[in-house]
């Protein structure tokens, strides 16, 4: 597992882009301390390829580790086109370590961030582990505006088979579920 403060060292990032493409997480989620040296001028974070088998939640470090982070973008796959398989696989450092170091304590959960404006989600589906992961970003960051979810963008060979928005129903549906019992008053959209 990779620690993102060590990797890092000292130097102060604004914009982050993790490609999880071999289908595991190699990023050893972290506490607050270590991360703000790194992370205090972050303000974008896009993490993509996230395998649709994880729990998202364990990015929530990132968002503890980063006071100034404006905006969170994820795209979580849940097709293998795009993804290092086999043998390719293997020549990743981290490669046989996927499901090590995801484990994220609920009780971290228990937070204010005030700079988060914005959350979107690529790949996103009306299952349990996606709404409340949404959930919890809207009760973490108390100042955000949007939360943006798409469908699954898919790869140039598979994109013309996957259905291209959502319905009216899906998107009450969808609403519903993330509002449900919410007295925050961020925008659920659904971007095209």
């Amino acid at each position: 597992m990779l620690k993102l403060s060590e990797l890092l060292g000292k130097t102060a990032i604004s914009n982050l882009h993790l490609n999880f493409r071999c289908e595991k997480i190699w990023v050893k989620p972290e506490g607050r301390k270590q991360l703000l040296p790194v992370f205090r001028k972050l303000s974008f974070v896009n993490l993509f390829n996230i395998s649709e088998e994880y729990d998202l939640n364990w990015t929530m470090f990132i968002l503890q580790g980063a006071p100034t982070l404006k905006e969170l973008c994820i795209t979580v796959r849940d097709h293998l086109c795009e993804m290092t398989k086999g043998k390719r696989r293997y020549m990743h450092e981290f490669s046989e370590e996927k499901d090590k170091g995801l484990e994220w304590e609920p009780s971290a959960l228990d937070f204010n961030h005030h700079s988060l404006a914005e959350l979107c989600i690529y790949g996103f589906r009306a299952e349990d582990k996606f709404v409340r992961y949404a959930r919890n970003i809207m009760e973490a960051a108390v100042n955000l505006v949007a939360v943006n979810l798409y469908k699954n963008p898919g790869c140039e060979k598979c994109k013309r088979r996957l259905p291209s928005g959502w319905t009216w129903t899906e998107m009450l549906l969808i609403r519903d579920k993330i509002s449900k019992g919410m007295s925050s008053n961020v925008g659920v959209r659904f971007p095209s």
